[in-house]
């Protein structure tokens, strides 16, 4: 049944691009993008019990340990206005799946082999990204303009880590050490640590916080991966660390706006220069860099939850999970290599942006052939291997 126009297009007499949740047109000019009910739908809904059964096996608990100041959490219910006509930045993409603690019972279909295949996978990523600039959690474009210093340094540090030998390995962990330190150490910056009632809209460069993120999360893989007695003492302090820092830019980014910006310029160059950077000139640019940092933003709060939730699964036998959020499941978005690209295919085709617990819808809308490599491993991750393979949901 061919879909119709929404109700603005067809007010206004204007071509509808027909996309859902909201078209081309609406989302542009951040109208109301609203479509006439359709009649009898093709859409299959998987059985109840399947329903059920994944709602149930989501191995997710409250977000954060009961020590984080929870008014942050409260505030991720009030997005910005200026991104609240995008289908990736409305009211509901910001909301944190839930769930109770996961008991052992549901956690003895997690074992260490789980674990082990995932810190594999994502060390390949992180391989990819030392000689490819990009992985499926750091986008090519992420520090294309601007590299954190924090980055450069967790970069010649992995790239070291990465081509260890029996000779220098004990300068690589004392390296990885101090410079992992260094970089905690800097938390009292963080607008985690801000005064209760404090606003986050303060001038805070996002993407220093997201590289400062992504360096942490690099550690803590290295920690929890390699089996060094002191670099993993030291990532089961940095758990819940990483966590906050997390919650505290998911926060930040909710109610600040457009921070892809900041993919280009920094904030004090940005208040001091009068000419934008020729990449941010462009609407269709700056709509593409703010999707590229909420969707890294994303993607690496479920690669720590899952990281993170099934090392501590194993280790306290019970579920401590951060909780879940939206992401892009379709491949040819992430890989879209322009603006203009990206934007041809989000009006050509459904970009699959779901929850893990909307199985049921992922597997309606996208194709398990057209899945992309992040959503295999998170469908892994957070069912197990054998529920994914059950599934025929492998990694390519």
């Amino acid at each position: 049944m061919e879909t119709k126009a929404c109700t603005a297009c067809a007010k206004a007499r204007r071509k509808c691009s027909k996309q859902k949740p909201h078209c081309l047109r609406c989302r542009t000019r951040g109208l109301d993008c609203r479509y006439p009910p359709s009649g009898l739908s093709s859409y299959i809904v998987l059985e109840d019990h399947f329903t059920e059964s994944a709602r149930k096996s989501v191995p997710t608990s409250p977000l954060l340990p009961l020590a984080l100041d929870q008014s942050l959490l409260a505030s991720l219910s009030a997005p910005c206005e200026h991104l609240q006509a995008s289908w990736f930045a409305s009211a509901d993409t910001w909301r944190i799946d839930r769930a109770p603690a996961v008991g052992p019972t549901a956690i003895r279909k997690f074992s260490s082999d789980d674990l082990d295949h995932v810190l594999r996978a994502v060390f390949r990523w992180l391989s990819d990204w030392t000689q490819r600039e990009s992985n499926p959690f750091i986008h090519r474009e992420l520090y294309r303009h601007r590299i954190p210093s924090c980055i450069q340094d967790v970069y010649m540090a992995l790239s070291g880590y990465l081509q260890k030998t029996p000779f220098n390995q004990h300068m690589i962990y004392r390296i990885l050490e101090e410079q992992v330190m260094r970089l905690v150490a800097d938390e009292v910056a963080s607008p985690a640590n801000m005064p209760q009632g404090q606003s986050l809209l303060h001038p805070f460069d996002p993407l220093e916080q997201l590289g400062r993120i992504h360096a942490l999360l690099v550690y803590q893989c290295i920690g929890l991966y390699d089996g060094h007695i002191r670099l993993r003492h030291l990532a089961e302090q940095h758990i819940p660390i990483l966590e906050r820092w997390l919650v505290s830019l998911t926060v930040y980014i909710s109610q600040a706006g457009n921070c892809g910006g900041s993919l280009t310029t920094a904030p004090a160059q940005r208040a001091t220069t009068q000419q934008a950077s020729p990449a941010s000139t462009s609407p269709q640019s700056a709509t593409w860099h703010s999707w590229i940092f909420i969707e890294s933003t994303r993607r690496t709060w479920l690669i720590t939850a899952g990281i993170q939730g099934i090392y501590k699964c194993l280790r306290d036998r019970q579920g401590d999970c951060m909780g879940g959020t939206v992401f892009t499941s379709r491949q040819g978005f992430w890989e879209a290599s322009s603006a203009c690209e990206w934007e041809k295919r989000c009006i050509e085709i459904y970009s699959g942006l779901v929850r893990i617990s909307e199985m049921d819808k992922m597997f309606a809308m996208v194709p398990k052939d057209e899945l992309n490599e992040f959503t295999i491993l998170m469908i892994q991750c957070t069912f197990g291997l054998d529920q994914a393979s059950r599934w025929g949901v492998r990694l390519r």
